[in-house]
């Protein structure tokens, strides 16, 4: 437990940034390396916890950095501000429009690119027709469904670290925080004005919509797209609303040809998961391995999002040539991606280390020993924890998945502990600080209060969400779903 403290205190006291906090694990997970504190320190341990953390940087970076490109050249093209016009258009009165925005633009742009885009888009939006306050609150309830955000990488990663099949992983990550996308909608409706019996109906279909559309999501075709289903569920159902009102004229909006890059995505994520099985018959199914973690080139959401930059280069290239003033596309790399790999790195290397010299199964020994249920608790507090402190389900699966995973396994109980775990880390990274400067960022004349009312608000919408998942994850035991 020692290099999450550090990383405690290194965010919360210290007022490190990420990157910082997580070199600082990492030289405390070395530290209890060298000192012998669990087995003897031998180099082999340290070698084959730097190869299975470079492996898994690999599987991240091949989503981030595709991601980031895809995020701006979607934002050079005008993508963000055509998803806005498209909510304007449907005239929505305040409370459906709360709904969806937060429930439905928000949870599909942050499933399609992650980096809390999704922010950038949302809170224009929700200032112009709320009073701060609520736009904050409904900002962050926007980005409570962070364990499928950007095409699910944390989901990915998770799996693999647990060394669990990912249709499995995503399946029971459904069934845990499924609970949670459900209530988003009903809890809308305490940003908004004296709700009425018919906004709370419209939350109740808008959240078993928003929780069947990520399952179904899930099942049909996998959890890189379940977000961006459950999202696009709840702007339909507002959709069929409008259109009642407008006519069907209104579909016209929707062939804004900025909106191609998003359309080229989804068609991408699909066709990559009808070749896949082809491919790999095909004999091509590349992949990078330890023999303990592994890195499926072909099946990660790189590929599809590699693709879908492509598309929209090729597609766009007139309006992006308009755009070569800017700053180049690599330079936009380095500059947002170096500290988020970085830190995931560092984290990566302090967990695998911890798990060849026996610390995490020394944790996982303890953990369950409270018992089954003491011990579902725990894994799901520490998941919150971790996502709070890294920011978000990505860095804290790297820093606590195994731990989670090794304490299910005592109760055989792998797959629903690893996914608390993914759950709590990510429902709690929308309270971050990472998040919360984003949404700062996005808000006009910001002031000292808008940050402690953004803290106030995501810790208290987390007092929703962990009881929910746990439980959830209790209902599951109970029940013998593990």
């Amino acid at each position: 437990m020692l290099p999450c403290v550090v990383v405690v205190v290194s965010i919360l006291c210290l007022r490190w940034g990420s990157d910082r906090a997580a070199i600082a694990a990492a030289i405390t997970a070395a530290l209890i390396w060298a000192a012998g504190a669990y087995l003897p320190p031998e180099f082999a341990q340290f070698g084959r916890a730097l190869v299975d953390a470079l492996i898994l940087e690999m599987l991240v970076a091949a989503i981030i950095l595709p991601g980031l490109l895809f995020v701006e050249i979607s934002e050079r093209i005008g993508a963000p501000m055509a998803v806005g016009n498209v909510i304007q258009q449907l005239q929505l009165d305040p409370p459906k429009s709360a709904i969806v925005i937060a429930a439905g633009v928000g949870i599909m742009l942050e499933s399609l690119t992650g980096f809390g885009v999704s922010l950038l888009v949302t809170v224009p939006l929700l200032v112009s027709q709320f009073e701060r306050r609520h736009a904050i609150g409904l900002a962050l309830i926007g980005m409570s469904l962070t364990p499928w955000g950007a095409l699910s990488l944390a989901a990915h990663l998770g799996a693999e670290l647990a060394a669990l099949p990912l249709e499995r992983f995503a399946a029971m990550a459904w069934r845990t925080s499924g609970p949670v996308a459900f209530a988003l909608p009903l809890l809308c409706l305490l940003f908004v004005t004296k709700p009425t019996i018919k906004d709370v109906v419209f939350a109740v279909f808008a959240g078993l919509i928003l929780s069947g559309g990520i399952g179904f999501g899930t099942w049909a075709v996998g959890v890189e797209i379940a977000g961006v289903v459950g999202g696009l569920a709840v702007i339909g159902l507002a959709v069929v609303i409008s259109t009642w009102r407008l006519g069907f004229g209104l579909f016209r909006v929707f062939l804004h040809p900025a909106l191609g890059p998003y359309y080229g995505l989804i068609v991408a994520v699909l066709a990559q998961k009808l070749l896949l099985s082809p491919l790999a018959d095909s004999g091509i199914a590349p992949v990078v391995t330890s023999g303990r973690v592994t890195f499926s080139v072909l099946a990660s959401p790189g590929a599809a999002l590699s693709v879908a930059i492509v598309m929209s280069l090729i597609a766009f290239r007139r309006k992006l040539l308009a755009t070569r003033r800017t700053r180049p596309l690599l330079m936009v790399l380095w500059t947002r991606g170096r500290r988020p790999l970085a830190s995931i790195l560092m984290f990566m290397l302090a967990a695998r280390l911890l798990v060849e010299v026996g610390a995490i199964q020394a944790v996982a020994d303890m953990l369950s020993g409270f018992g089954a249920y003491p011990a579902l608790v725990s894994v799901t507090l520490l998941g919150a924890m971790s996502g709070f402190v890294t920011g978000g389900a990505t860095a804290g699966n790297a820093l606590f998945m195994p731990s989670a995973a090794a304490t299910g396994e005592a109760f055989d109980a792998t797959t629903l502990f690893a996914a608390l775990q993914h759950g709590a880390a990510g429902h709690m990274g929308m309270a971050a600080l990472p998040v919360l400067v984003i949404l700062l960022a996005a808000l006009v004349d910001r002031t000292p209060q808008d940050d402690r009312t953004a803290m106030r608000i995501g810790l208290g919408l987390n007092l929703v969400y962990i009881p929910l998942l746990i439980a959830s994850g209790t209902l599951l035991m109970w029940a013998g779903v593990r």
